[in-house]
C-alpha cells in the first residue's frame, strides 16, 4: 500500500489541529537527504556569492579616485563626446558601490553559521502546480515535498556537525509574522482556481478559515541525514 505523501499528510494534520512539532520523524529518508543537499548546495552558492562580492569590493577600491575623463563617454545633444561622470559624480558612484557590497558582506558575516533555502524550481505560475501534476510530484519527488511542506526555510550548522531547521508550519507566506487573513467575497472570487491547484486551495482555505493556526518545526539533519526508521515509513 502506498504511504500518504508528506505535504498532504502534514496538510491533513494541521486541519485536524494537530499541535505537536514536525520533526525528521515526519519525513522519508530519502526527503531528509533531500533537504540536506537543498542546505548544502545553497552553502556553495553562498561562498561563491561572498567571494565574488569580495573580489567586486576590491576591484572597486582599486577605482576610487582613480577618475579618468577619456573613459565612459557619452554623447552630449550637440552628438560631442563628453565624460558621462565628473570626477565628484564617478566617486561618489564608487563609494555607493563599495558600501552596498560591504553591506552584503557583513550579512554574510552576521549569518555565518545560517543558511536560507528557497524554492529550487523556477515557478511560472505562484498558485503552484494543477492537481494532476501535484499528485504525480507529491508521491515520486522529495524535493517537492519539501517545498510544499516547509516552503521556504533556514537551516543552522551545530557545533557536533548536525544541522538544525527551526520554521513554523503555516499559511502566513513569505515575509510574513502575522496571519495573512482573504475576505469570504475575496475566497469566493479565488475559489475558481484554486480549485484547479492543491497548494493554492490549501493556502486559500487556511488562510480564510485557519489564519492563526500553526505548527512549530524542530528537524534536526546528521551529516549523511539519517534518523531511525521514520514514522511514514513504519506505516509500509
Amino acid at each position: 500500500m502506498a504511504r500518504v505523501p508528506t505535504n498532504v499528510r502534514l496538510f491533513g494534520e494541521y486541519l485536524l489541529g494537530e499541535q505537536s512539532p514536525i520533526t525528521e520523524k515526519d519525513f522519508t529518508h530519502q526527503e531528509l537527504s533531500e533537504m540536506l543537499r537543498m542546505v548544502q548546495e545553497q552553502e556553495s552558492r553562498n561562498v561563491q556569492e561572498e567571494a565574488n562580492l569580495q573580489r567586486s569590493l576590491t576591484a572597486y577600491q582599486r577605482n576610487l579616485e582613480t577618475f579618468d575623463p577619456s573613459k565612459n563617454l557619452v554623447q552630449d545633444e550637440k552628438g560631442n563626446l563628453v565624460p558621462k561622470y565628473t570626477e565628484k559624480e564617478y566617486n561618489d558612484e564608487v563609494q555607493k558601490n563599495i558600501k552596498d557590497i560591504e553591506r552584503k558582506l557583513d550579512s554574510y558575516e552576521k549569518t555565518r553559521n545560517k543558511t536560507a533555502v528557497g524554492y529550487r524550481d523556477e515557478r511560472t505560475d505562484s498558485a503552484g502546480l494543477k492537481i494532476v501534476d501535484a499528485i504525480s510530484k507529491s508521491f515520486t519527488s522529495p524535493a517537492y515535498n519539501i517545498e510544499t511542506s516547509l516552503g521556504n526555510f533556514s537551516a543552522h550548522k551545530n557545533k557536533d556537525g548536525t544541522v538544525s531547521i527551526k520554521d513554523t508550519y503555516d499559511f502566513l507566506g513569505y515575509g510574513h509574522d502575522k496571519p495573512v487573513k482573504i475576505s469570504m467575497s475575496d475566497f469566493l472570487k479565488s475559489l475558481p482556481l484554486a480549485i484547479t491547484r492543491p497548494e493554492a486551495f490549501g493556502t486559500l482555505l487556511s488562510r480564510v478559515f485557519l489564519a492563526d493556526r500553526k505548527r512549530d518545526v524542530d528537524i534536526t539533519l546528521d551529516n549523511k541525514a539519517k534518523t531511525a526508521k521514520t514514522f511514514k515509513e513504519s506505516l509500509d
